[in-house]
């Protein structure tokens, strides 16, 4: 919701012209990206007093009520906005809180869910293509992430030969929205970016920021084309079409009919036996690209506990979550200032072949590189503790408690 307010402030003068009673009067309009509704509100009027003179405030606000028939705001303008397009405050959340149940069919419940991210993508489509707030775009990327992770692991529930479309294309509008989500990054750690940079050379950063702002207009046209595209409107179109058709009453998929609360227990098994596997792997030597696959594992694993976390104890399965996430920052900072160090290098060699840097720039930025080099390392060297934490035998206990069958146990497995 965007609200525009457009203000003039008015003074009350006593015969001495001197300031008695401020009036402010204002006017406002509203849109909403998610409905793409739009209007005006009810223009306001706010009485202010000055210190000495409550006497005469309270005269004008008698006055305004009684001659111009004007009557106290009761509710706050964002409420009444989102009053005007049937919304409550509250009423979104990028969060899953999906209220299932173990004996439901697989492929019904997973349509369910898939709705549920469906809805989510869809209220943060105009809002991203205005590119009103970043949140907009977070929101879009992680609903389309969490819908891909979907579809390749709760499965075998829906024919591939169904499902093969839909992981391209949902594929491509990741592609699509990520440059403008990394220029979104550095351009919110801008900030912190200088912070970190001895005070002599922080203001030789700025021709970054006007590279980045510069090149940030480029790519949220693309951005906003690809999302007012015929590819894209096909898909949500079909998407749709498909979460809404009633599953079969027979399915010939091996897991489409079992029971959702068995198919989450072996998704969700697999997936954390395969993070222990690979956390156990990794080395002081290991290659980057081994924590990169960890990484991928721990947030299929959170997208899976997530999904189902309604067929657990909340009270059992939401500390495994946020340990899980624990990691998962753990492994991302490691990522993500690798990514953040390297692409500084190559936008350094770009403002300098485009002449847009001068060397004291390029000082700067070396330095920026060094310190999140630096940074990386200590990710790095933090990680086996915070994998033990996940590792450590009372832990996983929790997890075979949750997820492994008495079958299970019985096997050895």
């Amino acid at each position: 919701m965007r609200i525009q307010t457009t203000a003039r402030l008015l003074r009350v003068l006593d015969e001495n012209e001197k300031t008695v009673v401020r009036v402010l009067v204002s006017s406002h309009s509203f849109e909403d990206p998610t409905s793409g509704r739009s209007g005006d509100l009810a223009a306001r009027l706010r009485v202010q007093g000055v210190r000495g003179y409550d006497d005469d405030r309270e005269l004008l606000v008698a006055l305004v009520e009684s001659k111009l028939g004007l009557v106290k705001a009761e509710t706050p303008l964002l409420c009444e906005a989102l009053r005007r397009v049937g919304r409550v405050p509250g009423d979104y959340s990028s969060k899953l809180d999906l209220k299932l149940e173990g004996a439901q069919r697989a492929d019904a419940v997973t349509k369910q869910i898939l709705a549920t991210l469906l809805e989510t993508l869809e209220a943060n489509i105009q809002g991203t293509i205005a590119g009103w707030d970043t949140e907009f775009l977070h929101d879009l990327r992680v609903a389309t992430r969490r819908t891909r992770s979907a579809l390749s692991q709760i499965k075998p529930v829906f024919p591939e030969e169904i499902l093969a479309r839909f992981k391209e294309e949902f594929a491509w509008v990741q592609q699509a929205t990520g440059q403008v989500r990394d220029l979104d990054v550095y351009l919110l750690a801008f900030d912190d970016y200088q912070a970190s940079l001895p005070a002599e050379l922080r203001p030789k950063l700025e021709p970054l920021r006007e590279f980045l702002l510069a090149h940030y207009d480029q790519e949220q046209a693309r951005l906003a084309q690809a999302l007012q595209s015929e590819r894209f409107r096909v898909l949500l179109g079909a998407w749709r079409d498909f979460l809404q058709t009633p599953v079969p009453s027979t399915s010939i998929v091996p897991g489409a009919m079992q029971p959702i609360k068995a198919v989450a227990d072996v998704r969700i098994r697999r997936m954390a036996k395969r993070v222990r596997r690979e956390g156990r792997a990794i080395r002081d030597d290991s290659h980057p690209e081994e924590l990169h696959e960890l990484r991928k594992s721990c947030k299929k694993l959170r997208y899976l506990m997530e999904f189902f976390r309604s067929l657990y104890p909340g009270g059992a399965i939401k500390p495994l979550i946020k340990q899980l996430k624990v990691l998962l920052d753990q492994l991302g900072d490691y990522q993500d200032l690798a990514v953040q160090a390297h692409h500084l290098e190559d936008v350094a060699e770009r403002m300098h072949a485009e002449g847009r840097a001068a060397p004291a720039t390029l000082l700067a930025m070396g330095a920026l590189v060094g310190g999140l080099l630096q940074r990386q390392q200590a990710a790095r060297d933090g990680f086996s503790e915070v994998f033990a934490a996940f590792d450590d035998p009372q832990q996983w206990a929790q997890y075979k408690a949750l997820f492994w069958t008495s079958e299970v146990h019985q096997t050895g497995t």
